[in-house]
């Protein structure tokens, strides 16, 4: 019979497995709205007849003997749809704040180890009887950008589409292999990796134009991020080992807004992101008592390092930039100003590259070593949170012929992070979701719309008129209350 092979972890992939907690799981997901009533066993059928578009969902994760190499992907030889399929009937009524609360408590705790790193759990009882799907899928599987592609191999253009064409083959999945050949595999497999990588070196020693080059990208980026990382972090509530508890409230944006917002006032997309990101938890801590004057936080930003022709394919492929929030600036054309000058620095500076060009150096580290480490809870002291960006379809999708009303992205809380902001682009809309650790940020519909008025000021002095309520799908039922926070400190019995 011949050999199973594995297919290995980068260690970027890897090294969030290792950090998994039960408190941080590290998976990453979404909310998706579909118009009707969407049976358990309906989705199913319909996943079962896409799996072999994304073989990755039917492959578990195996970890080698004295973790030796990285962890294995290997096909799952008891794979079972309904391990990845549950369902939930939400207690009536159901607005926005319940579905929230509810999409947070399932999102939580980690995927079970034993099974492909996915699952999704169906949630029913939404006005309209429309039906919530939240996805949890593994950091180790996917990053934002092969997300989106994931989510596009899933789903139809057309509420008509037929199905797609069956594999060639059946799916048939080979034993996973004894332990001693994980391990001749994982001896094989770190043995190559090392040669290939000290081979890299030395023969880069005979080019001294690309050494001076990737040490000069080195130094340029050293100079834009280590001022700034060096100052101790700005305290925040959100700062502090996380509960495991999780809460979730989402902001949406007209995308015809945000576009005439940015060609008014001038810089990117991103640029106006920040802004308004800094703008609300500007806003937020002040409403909390805190002190923002010269206060600057910062947030790390994932940037996608993956090319065209490497659209489609799983795991990781990211590098990161330290973003500036400049929350004690109130004025927000002054706030916009300040985060797009330091959003060129960076990007002048190339910081981006230079840290992924790193990512050569962590096949040195030995994969034992790093499951090691990650036992121990060290506090990160550099980031006050996380804030993504990921341009998603402005085209409507379809599952089982039910349109895709609403996709809100879900990112991690973990190691002192209890604040992850996950931003998303879909059919003309900007969601900013907000995943929260419940006992630092108690309040995350005050949260957001404290970033709803952030933005409103940067479109009311770029005098662009708002859309009309009318122009964007109607999801149904919206909160029952509004929050209406002003510029400066506010009660708390406002949101009690």
């Amino acid at each position: 019979m011949a050999k199973t092979l594995a297919k290995f972890l980068s260690p970027l992939d890897a090294a969030f497995l290792y950090a998994e907690k039960p408190r941080e799981a590290m998976h990453i997901g979404s909310i998706m709205i579909y118009e009707g009533r969407l049976e358990r066993a309906e989705l199913e059928r319909l996943l079962l007849e896409r799996l072999h578009l994304v073989p990755r969902y039917r492959e578990r994760v195996v970890f080698p003997p004295w973790h030796a190499s990285t962890p294995m992907w290997f096909e799952d030889p008891h794979f079972d749809i309904s391990n990845h399929v549950e369902e939930v009937e939400l207690a009536p009524p159901v607005d926005d704040r319940a579905l929230a609360r509810a999409a947070a408590r399932v999102y939580g705790g980690m995927l079970d180890r034993s099974h492909p790193l996915w699952k999704l759990i169906l949630l029913h009882g939404l006005p309209d009887d429309n039906t919530a799907v939240v996805w949890k899928v593994h950091h180790a599987m996917v990053d934002g950008v092969s997300g989106i592609d994931l989510t596009m191999a899933l789903h139809d253009f057309r509420p008509d589409a037929d199905p797609p064409a069956p594999p060639a083959t059946p799916w048939q999945p080979a034993p996973i292999p004894d332990p001693l050949t994980l391990l001749q595999q994982a001896v094989e497999h770190r043995l190559g990796e090392t040669t290939r990588s000290l081979t890299e070196e030395a023969f880069d020693l005979l080019r001294p134009d690309g050494l001076a080059a990737r040490a000069g990208g080195l130094e340029r980026a050293a100079r834009a991020t280590l001022p700034s990382l060096l100052r101790p972090m700005p305290a925040t509530p959100w700062n502090r080992p996380v509960s495991g508890e999780l809460d979730y409230a989402w902001v949406e944006l007209s995308w015809s807004e945000v576009r005439a917002t940015k060609s008014a006032l001038g810089g990117t997309v991103n640029d106006l992101v920040l802004a308004t990101l800094a703008g609300g938890l500007g806003r937020y801590l002040r409403a909390k008592s805190y002190s923002t004057a010269r206060v600057e936080l910062r947030a790390m930003c994932p940037v996608s390092m993956r090319q065209s022709d490497e659209r489609g394919q799983l795991g990781n492929l990211v590098s990161a930039l330290t973003a500036p929030l400049f929350i004690g600036i109130e004025d927000p054309l002054e706030r916009l100003r300040a985060e797009r000058e330091a959003m060129e620095g960076l990007k002048k500076a190339r910081t981006a590259e230079a840290l992924h060009g790193l990512t050569r150096f962590s096949t040195w580290i030995p994969p034992a070593l790093q499951a090691l480490a990650s036992g121990f809870s060290v506090p990160q002291p550099l980031y006050n949170t996380v804030s993504t960006n990921i341009p998603g379809p402005q085209i409507p999708l379809y599952i089982a012929g039910r349109r895709l009303l609403a996709f809100l992205p879900l990112g991690i809380v973990s190691n002192n992070l209890g604040l992850f902001v996950s931003i998303l682009s879909y059919e003309r809309r900007m969601t900013f979701g907000l995943l929260v650790d419940a006992k630092q940020i108690p309040d995350p519909d005050l949260l957001a719309e404290c970033v709803r008025e952030s933005y409103r000021e940067l479109r009311d002095a770029a005098g662009v008129a708002p859309e009309a309520p009318t122009e964007l799908p109607d999801l149904g039922e919206r909160w029952s209350r509004r929050v209406e926070v002003a510029a400066g400190p506010v009660s708390r019995s406002a949101v009690a």
